[in-house]
Formats: C-alpha cells, sequence, structure tokens
C-alpha cells in the first residue's frame, strides 16, 4: 500500500513538471514572436526612412502574413505619450499596434545647458521611434488577455521633412 501512494505522488510531480516546463517554453516563444514583430515593424519604419504610408503598408501586408491576431477594436488601446514619445499610427489599421516618434533623439539635455542639434530646417538631426505590440494569450481558465511588448528603434537621420507626423 506504501508503494501505490509513493508512485501516484511521483506520477502528479512529474506531470506538474511537465505542464510547467511545457508552459515556460510556450510563453517563451510568445514573447520572441513579439519582439520578432515589432523588430519587423521597427525595420519597415527605417527602410521609408518614417512612418508613413508605404511602410504602413508593408506593416499590414508582414502582419497579415504571420497571422498576427486581427483586433476590430484597436482605435483606442494606445496611450497618447510613452516615455515622452507621440502616439502615431495611422486609421484603418485592423491590428493592434502601436507606434511612438520621439522628436528629438540625440541625447542632448537642455537641463545642462546644452541646445539639441538642428539641421537647416530648425528640425532635430535624429529621431526615433518605438513600437508595443501585443502578445495574444488565451487560456481555458483564465480566459483572454494581452501583454505588451515595447521596442524602441535605432536613432534615423532626419535626411528631409518627410515625416507624416511633428512631434515636440
Amino acid at each position: 500500500m506504501r508503494e501505490s501512494i509513493g508512485s501516484t505522488f511521483l506520477y502528479n510531480m512529474i506531470f506538474v513538471f511537465i505542464i510547467v516546463v511545457f508552459g515556460l517554453i510556450s510563453a517563451t516563444m510568445s514573447y520572441y514572436k513579439g519582439f520578432k514583430v515589432n523588430t519587423r515593424i521597427l525595420s519597415s519604419i527605417n527602410k521609408f526612412a518614417g512612418y508613413n504610408d508605404k511602410s504602413a503598408k508593408e506593416i499590414e501586408n508582414y502582419l497579415s502574413g504571420i497571422g498576427y491576431t486581427v483586433d476590430p477594436g484597436s482605435q483606442g488601446e494606445c496611450a497618447k505619450e510613452k516615455n515622452s514619445g507621440h502616439l502615431v499610427k495611422t486609421s484603418g489599421t485592423s491590428y493592434l499596434y502601436c507606434v511612438y516618434y520621439y522628436y528629438d533623439d540625440t541625447g542632448v539635455n537642455e537641463k545642462d545647458g546644452k541646445k539639441a542639434k538642428l539641421n537647416g530646417n530648425g528640425e532635430p538631426i535624429y529621431y526615433s521611434y518605438g513600437v508595443t505590440s501585443y502578445i495574444y494569450v488565451d487560456l481555458p481558465i483564465v480566459g483572454k488577455f494581452k501583454i505588451p511588448v515595447y521596442t524602441k528603434g535605432e536613432r534615423i537621420y532626419n535626411f528631409s521633412d518627410g515625416q507624416v507626423q511633428k512631434g515636440g
């Protein structure tokens, strides 16, 4: 009798261990997919020198190609500002991702008495973008929820006035 109780406990331990390990692996894979989406969105923004109609179209094509979750109520989900970055996103997208524009990304701080470097049009030399995408999770007992994944891109040199947005 003692051995049958001990083996049941051992089987339960093995079962819990397998559930935990597979849970961690699936969470890691989902988080990786979130960063992969952010990297691809930032790559498209860099390719077209800003978030404009061409980059938005390429982002839509990519997200539909990988099977990113369609969110019909995605218009009001993004915060207006994040880390002093302003929200810029074209309307009409059926996917939930937030693109933030950072107007002056030179690392120059006016509090120290240093002014930002400006180009001939009086605009900062560098700007950058940040992207928040979401990992969608649907668990039987817990229900549906989403986890935000934020990535800030590299600085982009301001060649011209081709940006749709104006921050600052």
